[in-house]
């Protein structure tokens, strides 16, 4: 990429006006270093077959064990925390590479960084991608299980194309130009049926210290109420109810909260519906509101803990409202956000975004990112081939590709010339186990 090339485009054009918010596009940090004109510095030994991601038989899908940030990711970064890095590290060993861009983190931000900026300066820049972790992706992890000769596919990490808000135009964008439609390959590929269609149904474990007896109870096989947002209907309800230790008005007051269609806020406006409960939480509501016996309260408790992390009683009742809890489907609220929703919930309110579940989670839009940056690592053409496309790790970090992936090494240091012994641009030095390195 040549200076006139670089003056190309001003800072307007390249977007460094415009601010970003923290959820624009696909959830992760990657910060990007931009750096022109490196300096041209002696290569010290760091060869291609050195690094683990180029040896026979590097798979990181299908490792076992605990696979988030895992044993030799993050120890390296914490030892720079801690001071003591620079007091126990190698010299560093210098290398004779330049890039246009290096970014730290190769997760799915950072490779849609990669992404855009290539598009923007042209496909002959030169782009860096470190990763400390042993495989790209970030949070979408990929977890692979080869039996029978079949292939098994789970998510390790991000489940699904997913946002309590409409992506960015540039999110969208991209989603699109990788061949994500998530409404088309929902319709083609998801099964919503596939539990009933094996006689399988959902079960409430009920434990004796808090509900007086020790008891599975399964109800009979249903459709994936994830999806058609439908609950079980009254008769199914009143036979599950009847198996569970609850006695008479528990029961009951369980079976109004999930089917009856019940005001109780009665003489108030949509709008001001919307605001009491926004001051009060959902167990306030079901307690007080709805006037629940208290025994009732532990079989919702836990509801909102997959979403936020915490209880009904942390959770304000509008927010559960907008995630589809039980309660209010008599109050005849109106659709839509209201002042002192959280940001999820008011999202969701107004309609969320397109989902579709890859059978890897979002793991395939990291591998269709890396497929687009780097073509020979992952063969295939198609939005439907990525799922099941095998990666060539050692295709990854190659002398004749303009784009390198570096996996398994942790950025520790970045300096200006004018703080470093080059006469331009910009020193970046990672670690990769023991050894350091500067470019």
């Amino acid at each position: 990429m040549t200076d006139q090339d670089r003056s190309k485009f001003t800072d307007r054009e390249l977007g460094m006006d415009r601010a970003i918010p923290r959820r624009d596009f696909l959830n992760g940090a990657a910060m990007t270093i931009g750096a022109a004109l490196l300096p041209e510095i002696d290569r010290a030994g760091r060869t291609n077959s050195h690094e683990p991601q180029n040896r026979t038989g590097y798979d990181p899908p299908t490792s076992v064990g605990l696979r988030g940030s895992h044993s030799g990711s993050f120890e390296i970064a914490h030892s720079l925390r801690d001071g003591t890095f620079w007091k126990n590290a190698a010299a560093p060993e210098r290398v004779s590479e330049k890039y246009d861009l290096i970014i730290v983190g190769g997760g799915i931000s950072g490779l849609a960084a990669a992404y855009f900026y290539r598009e923007r300066a042209g496909s002959g820049a030169r782009i860096l991608v470190l990763e400390n972790h042993d495989d790209f992706g970030g949070h979408a992890k990929r977890n692979e299980f080869h039996l029978g000769g079949k292939l098994q596919l789970l998510n390790g990490g991000t489940m699904l194309i997913d946002s309590p808000t409409p992506y960015s135009a540039e999110a969208a964008g991209l989603m699109k130009k990788l061949g994500i439609d998530a409404v088309a390959l929902d319709k083609k590929c998801s099964d919503h049926d596939l539990y009933k269609s094996l006689g399988l149904g959902t079960g409430v474990f009920f434990d004796g210290e808090t509900f007086g007896a020790d008891r599975l109870v399964v109800e009979a096989a249903t459709e994936d109420r994830e999806n058609s947002g439908d609950a079980p209907d009254t008769a199914k309800l009143e036979e599950f109810l009847a198996k569970t230790p609850f006695q008479g008005p528990a029961r009951r007051d369980i079976l109004l909260i999930e089917r009856a269609k019940i005001d109780y806020l009665p003489g108030l406006t949509s709008a001001e519906k919307k605001d009491r409960l926004s001051r009060i939480s959902y167990k306030d509501f079901l307690l007080n509101i709805a006037k629940v016996e208290p025994s009732v309260i532990p079989f919702y408790q836990t509801r909102t803990n997959g979403e936020w992390g915490v209880g009904i009683d942390a959770e304000p009742a509008l927010d559960c409202w907008a995630l589809g809890l039980p309660g209010f489907q008599g109050l005849q609220l109106e659709p839509g956000a209201a002042p002192r929703m959280s940001y999820s919930a008011g999202g969701y309110a107004n309609g969320g975004s397109d989902r579709f579940h890859f059978p890897d989670g979002n793991a395939s839009i990291a591998r269709l990112l890396v497929r687009a940056l780097i073509p020979s690592a992952i063969p295939g053409n198609s939005v439907e081939d990525i799922v099941t496309a095998p990666v060539r790790y050692d295709r990854l970090d190659t002398d004749n590709s303009p784009i390198r992936i570096r996996l398994n090494s942790t950025a520790v240091r970045v300096r200006n010339a004018a703080h470093s012994n080059i006469s331009r641009g910009v020193e970046v030095t990672y670690a990769s186990g023991k050894r350091v390195f500067s470019l």
